[in-house]
Protein backbone atom coordinates (compact mmCIF):
# COMPACT_ATOMS: atom_id res chain seq x y z
CA UNK A 1 0.00 0.00 0.00
CA UNK A 2 1.20 3.34 -0.80
CA UNK A 3 0.30 6.53 1.10
CA UNK A 4 -1.13 9.52 0.32
CA UNK A 5 -1.49 12.80 1.62
CA UNK A 6 -4.35 15.02 1.94
CA UNK A 7 -4.83 18.71 2.25
CA UNK A 8 -7.73 20.45 2.55
CA UNK A 9 -7.97 23.85 1.22
CA UNK A 10 -10.58 26.35 0.42
CA UNK A 11 -13.86 27.70 1.60
CA UNK A 12 -15.40 25.10 4.40
CA UNK A 13 -19.42 25.29 4.64
CA UNK A 14 -20.23 24.81 7.95
CA UNK A 15 -23.85 23.95 7.71
CA UNK A 16 -25.25 21.15 9.25
CA UNK A 17 -25.89 19.29 6.16
CA UNK A 18 -21.83 19.73 5.14
CA UNK A 19 -21.24 18.79 8.68
CA UNK A 20 -23.35 15.54 8.25
CA UNK A 21 -21.77 14.95 4.64
CA UNK A 22 -18.06 15.55 5.75
CA UNK A 23 -18.98 12.79 8.77
CA UNK A 24 -20.67 10.00 6.39
CA UNK A 25 -17.80 10.46 3.86
CA UNK A 26 -15.07 10.10 6.69
CA UNK A 27 -16.71 6.86 8.37
CA UNK A 28 -16.39 5.19 4.42
CA UNK A 29 -12.28 5.85 4.95
CA UNK A 30 -11.79 4.06 8.03
CA UNK A 31 -9.72 1.29 6.58
CA UNK A 32 -7.64 3.73 4.70
CA UNK A 33 -6.81 6.42 7.15
CA UNK A 34 -3.17 6.13 8.42
CA UNK A 35 -3.30 9.79 10.23
CA UNK A 36 -6.39 11.34 10.57
CA UNK A 37 -4.42 14.46 10.78
CA UNK A 38 -6.02 18.33 12.03
CA UNK A 39 -7.53 21.17 11.03
CA UNK A 40 -4.32 23.65 9.87
CA UNK A 41 -3.68 27.56 10.55
CA UNK A 42 -1.24 30.29 11.00
CA UNK A 43 0.39 29.00 7.78
CA UNK A 44 3.94 30.66 7.09
CA UNK A 45 5.77 30.14 3.75
CA UNK A 46 9.29 30.09 4.68
CA UNK A 47 11.59 30.42 1.25
CA UNK A 48 15.15 28.49 0.96
CA UNK A 49 17.24 31.86 1.18
CA UNK A 50 14.88 31.83 5.05
CA UNK A 51 12.45 34.67 3.91
CA UNK A 52 9.50 34.25 6.04
CA UNK A 53 5.99 35.66 4.78
CA UNK A 54 2.26 34.71 6.37
CA UNK A 55 0.41 32.95 4.41
CA UNK A 56 -3.38 34.66 3.92
CA UNK A 57 -6.47 33.99 2.68
CA UNK A 58 -5.83 35.15 -0.40
CA UNK A 59 -3.20 32.46 -0.98
CA UNK A 60 -5.57 29.37 -0.79
CA UNK A 61 -3.40 28.06 1.96
CA UNK A 62 -4.16 24.39 2.93
CA UNK A 63 -6.72 24.26 6.08
CA UNK A 64 -6.26 20.97 7.59
CA UNK A 65 -4.48 17.46 6.70
CA UNK A 66 -5.37 13.55 6.64
CA UNK A 67 -2.79 10.93 5.41
CA UNK A 68 -4.12 7.70 3.56
CA UNK A 69 -3.43 4.11 2.31
CA UNK A 70 -4.21 3.16 -0.99
CA UNK A 71 -3.13 1.01 -3.95
CA UNK A 72 -2.63 3.67 -6.47
CA UNK A 73 -3.46 7.48 -7.14
CA UNK A 74 -6.90 6.55 -8.80
CA UNK A 75 -8.13 4.80 -5.81
CA UNK A 76 -6.81 7.55 -3.30
CA UNK A 77 -8.94 10.10 -5.74
CA UNK A 78 -11.54 7.10 -6.04
CA UNK A 79 -11.95 7.53 -2.18
CA UNK A 80 -12.47 11.11 -2.19
CA UNK A 81 -16.03 10.64 -4.25
CA UNK A 82 -18.71 12.33 -1.77
CA UNK A 83 -15.73 14.66 0.07
CA UNK A 84 -17.55 18.00 0.25
CA UNK A 85 -14.35 19.99 1.34
CA UNK A 86 -11.81 20.46 -2.00
CA UNK A 87 -8.66 18.40 -1.81
CA UNK A 88 -5.19 18.44 -2.94
CA UNK A 89 -3.97 14.50 -3.08
CA UNK A 90 -0.28 13.57 -2.75
CA UNK A 91 1.61 10.90 -3.01
CA UNK A 92 3.93 10.49 -0.06
CA UNK A 93 7.27 8.49 -1.78
CA UNK A 94 8.96 5.77 -0.01
CA UNK A 95 12.96 7.52 1.11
Amino acid sequence: MKKYLLLAHGDVDQSPESQHAHQAWWASLQGHVIDSGNPLFNGHDVSRLGDVSTLGTDDTPAIGYSILEAESMDEAVALLAGCPMDMWVYEAMPM
